[in-house]
């Protein structure tokens, strides 16, 4: 990370103006802090050991002109529910940085653990899940009310560039065209449509947790929905999702212990999640299937590139992996 950017920051927080609405003193250190394929992230320290992350956003995964200002609303929605970091200030005019820039509270801990951290997990999921869908959230969020149809949709999007690739072995783009079309072919929308709907992350992994010894936090909020809870629900739980950042496939035991947990603390009956979680996997992994083929396809392309999810998604688009996982979610 050149000095450049860190300098820029520095003195982009250190305006007056800006300080006032921040409410802190002068910054005295920028360090880059982390970056995924759309967002780089860089903590700020100020004279007086405050701490603040400022977010600069490079792209949008779903479509939305404003990205920065829909994850900044989203996380105004999800402030009451005090497991998502407070947002602190928009900038999205452009005027000094080329991208859209968002500040946020820094909020400590480490990654999740899946051997230990499932009852917190739990916890976080479920004050979230509860927060009432204040009407306004209709007017800032997108809504899925269809969500198998709304995978559907995404995943032959993501494909496109996919098909005529020659980054992919035919073997492997078969067997995606083969669960696109098995997905059509079962699409659970009248399953869902019934059901309540809540705020949900959709993009929940190891890494997007702050764990500390008392609490925890779900941090990353750049592709919320309005929707069912099973999307959180089986991207947390989806071996696509325990393995992306280690090599943690969950029994079936912590699988029963985490959704019983989860629904104590919501009030609902076990035996529905299960059944919802069959009913919606297979679009899931539709989804995260679709999304590695689309980097690997189009990855030399990206602004921001990440070697270690590179080699992950190759990993996960090989059939002799694809294939097992599907067949054990009935596909």
């Amino acid at each position: 990370m050149t000095d450049a950017i860190l300098d820029k920051i520095k003195a982009y927080l250190n305006q007056p103006a800006r300080q006032k609405q921040l409410k802190i003193t002068p910054v005295a250190a920028v360090h880059f802090l982390a970056q995924g394929e759309y967002n780089r992230n860089f903590l700020v320290t100020t004279a007086t050991k405050q701490q603040l992350v400022f977010r600069i956003n490079y792209g949008s995964q779903i479509d939305v002109a404003l990205q920065a200002r829909y994850e900044y609303h989203a996380l105004q929605l999800l402030a009451a529910s005090q497991r998502t970091p407070q947002p602190l200030y928009l900038d999205d005019t452009q005027e000094t940085f080329d991208h859209d820039i968002m500040v946020e509270e820094f909020l400590p801990g480490r990654p999740l653990d899946y051997q230990t951290d499932l009852p917190t997990a739990a916890a976080i999921f479920s004050a979230i899940h509860q927060l009432p869908v204040e009407p306004k959230a209709y007017d800032y969020l997108k809504t899925e009310i269809n969500l198998c149809s709304a995978r559907i949709a995404e995943a032959t999007q993501l494909l496109a560039p996919v098909l005529t690739s020659t980054a992919l072995p035919a073997a492997q783009i078969k067997v995606l065209e083969s669960l696109l079309y098995w997905c059509r072919q079962h699409n659970q929308d009248a399953y869902f449509a019934q059901q309540p709907t809540c705020l949900v992350n959709t993009e929940v992994n190891s890494h997007n947790f702050l764990i500390t010894n008392h609490y925890g936090w779900l941090i990353d909020w750049e592709k919320p929905v309005i929707s069912n809870a099973v999307q959180d629900l089986s991207q947390f739980l989806a071996e696509t999702t325990t393995l992306w950042r280690g090599e943690v496939t969950l029994t079936s035991a912590q699988v029963t212990d985490f959704i019983t947990r989860y629904a104590g603390l919501t009030a609902q009956d076990p035996a529905q999640i299960q059944a919802n979680l069959k009913h919606y996997m297979p679009f899931l992994l539709l989804r995260a299937l679709s999304w590695c083929a689309m980097l690997v396809a189009t990855y030399a392309q990206k602004p921001i590139q990440n070697p270690a999810i590179f080699q992950r998604c190759q990993q996960y688009l090989a059939t002799d992996f694809m294939l097992p996982l599907l067949a054990k979610y009935g596909v």
